[in-house]
């Protein structure tokens, strides 16, 4: 077998414009609020596909309300998913280049089909908004859109599996050199089921924030409260079994790396505190669930965040060390930092963010259009 080190491409000339710790701090932050949307996402297409079944099946008012009241914000949130994962993609290639260029290059058919499986789930999304305004049922439709965009996610963790296996890039190009082989490895549905877990236990809680709309029939918002809570206590055993699961899926290399260092064995026990704090959460939403005040939902969103954080503290961990047994060191990189362009950029994150949190609250308070008829 060929040495994995000597497979890695030639780093790029051009050195980076910023510190190393810099572009991960940014990409920190920024995969945070995908992850944040995303979850969102998933967990309230989940949710709005079961209301939506359950109404029309069993006549149940509150759930088709509670779906309805979902399902027209998901287009909204599948933007700010789309625009938040774009940036933490770029810091990742400015900084894992060699290794994220190479795995995208050999499994291209798949990486490029991303675009046209978003493109199918965002319609798909829209189409489900018009038939809940139509009071026609939509959860059919609705897995389908979730099926898609539970492939994208697929897609992106086999990738980012991949970029982490340069002893195994030989070997899938001489098999098949045309980009179309889904690569395989054991840790990459770990991987995906405890993010897919994740997601839904921690959009569940997110997903309670809905209840607090001054426009929601006080039965609906107990309807909401009551499932959500139930989601985030239900799902946080089957997150922590998942979390065993991917930790032992790891190669003995990697764990002992891992066991070494006091900074991934903290962000694992943050992971594993928030994780169960969102599960006593959920337990608090459903003790309060007649309770017409907002203060819970919004508690609820602080194990939301610090799970999300410190899950994507522990993956980077996981990925330098990884990469560390093939002789790619992130911190070595060469930096010639122009501190105009950083702080240019800083400014502009802080604006486009703040842009968007604006944007944000303005749809969350719009009401719905009144309709005159003549």
């Amino acid at each position: 077998m060929p040495d994995p080190t000597l497979l890695l491409p030639a780093a790029d000339p051009i050195a980076l414009p910023a510190p190393v710790w810099l572009f991960k701090g940014l990409s920190y932050l920024t995969l945070t609020f995908h992850f944040a949307f995303l979850a969102m996402l998933v967990s309230g297409l989940a949710l709005a596909i079961l209301w939506n079944f359950l109404g029309h099946r069993r006549g149940s008012a509150n759930g088709l309300a509670a779906s309805d009241a979902i399902i027209g914000k998901l287009t909204v949130i599948t933007t700010y998913v789309i625009n938040l994962g774009v940036p933490p993609l770029l810091f990742a290639q400015v900084l894992y280049g060699q290794t994220l260029y190479t795995s995208s290059v050999l499994m291209g058919a798949y990486w490029i089909s991303v675009i046209f499986l978003l493109i199918g789930a965002y319609f798909l999304l829209y189409h489900m908004t018009k038939r809940a305004r139509e009071k026609r049922p939509f959860w059919h439709v609705g897995i389908v859109s979730l099926g898609l965009f539970l492939t994208i996610g697929r897609i992106y963790s086999a990738n980012m599996t991949l970029m982490l296996r340069p002893e195994t890039w030989a070997a899938t190009y001489a098999a098949n050199p045309h980009g179309t082989t889904f690569p395989s490895d054991p840790t990459a549905w770990p991987r995906w089921t405890v993010f897919l877990l994740g997601s839904l236990l921690m959009g569940a809680l997110a997903s309670s924030l809905w209840s607090t709309a001054k426009s929601m029939a006080p039965e609906t918002k107990v309807f909401l409260r009551t499932w959500t809570g139930i989601a985030a206590i239900v799902l946080a055993p089957f997150l922590a079994l998942a979390g065993v699961w991917a930790w032992n899926s790891q190669p003995e290399a990697v764990r002992q790396i891992l066991d070494a260092s006091p900074l991934a064995l903290g962000f694992a026990k943050a992971w594993i505190a928030s994780s169960i704090l969102a599960a006593l959460m959920g337990l608090l939403l459903l003790k309060t669930r007649a309770s017409q005040s907002a203060l819970v939902p919004i508690l609820a969103t602080l194990p939301v965040l610090g799970s999300l954080a410190s899950f994507v503290l522990l993956r980077d961990q996981v990925r330098d060390a990884t990469l560390s047994l093939h002789g790619f060191d992130v911190w070595k990189s060469t930096v010639n930092t122009n501190w105009t362009v950083v702080v240019l950029f800083l400014i502009t994150l802080v604006l486009g963010l703040a842009i968007m949190g604006w944007i944000g609250a303005v749809v969350a308070r719009a009401k719905p259009a009144e309709v005159v008829h003549v």
